[in-house]
């Protein structure tokens, strides 16, 4: 299953990573809902790893209230996995599973991108493309 799940998100990846897809990097699938991070890393070889993190970044308004508690609950939700032996880039899909009362707006998908972007530099996993989507639509 999670092989299937693999092969489906690196193929939505945009064609300027041809070359990245090549080293069929991990993909991080994070989901945000409610003050909890849950991420499931998938592998190559179908494997997978998953782990959940409390922290009080949202609130019944917003997926990220708090920009620096949201990055520093993502990085430290990324430094739980190990790296890539080889210091390969990776992407993300970020999908926001609260429901919103106005769904998500253009500056919470800017916010969702740019946290996991900064917290994948402080994690030093080197993330280089996310995907954000709002209860499992694309919407970035």
């Amino acid at each position: 299953m999670s092989l299937s799940t693999y092969e489906r998100h690196l193929k939505e990846v945009p064609k300027k990573y041809n070359v990245l897809q090549l080293f069929r990097p991990p993909i991080y699938v994070i989901e945000l809902s409610n003050n909890q991070l849950r991420t499931v890393c998938y592998y190559k070889d179908g494997s997978s790893k998953r782990h959940q993190l409390n922290a009080d970044f949202s609130n019944r308004r917003m997926v990220i209230a708090d920009f620096l508690k949201a990055v520093q609950a993502t990085s430290d939700l990324l430094q739980q996995f190990p790296k890539h032996p080889f210091g390969v880039n990776t992407f993300a899909v970020a999908n926001v599973t609260e429901e919103l009362a106005d769904g998500l707006t253009m500056v919470e998908i800017k916010a969702v991108m740019e946290a996991v972007w900064t917290a994948s530099g402080e994690a030093k996993r080197k993330i280089v493309y996310t995907t954000v989507s709002y209860q499992g639509q694309t919407v970035s």
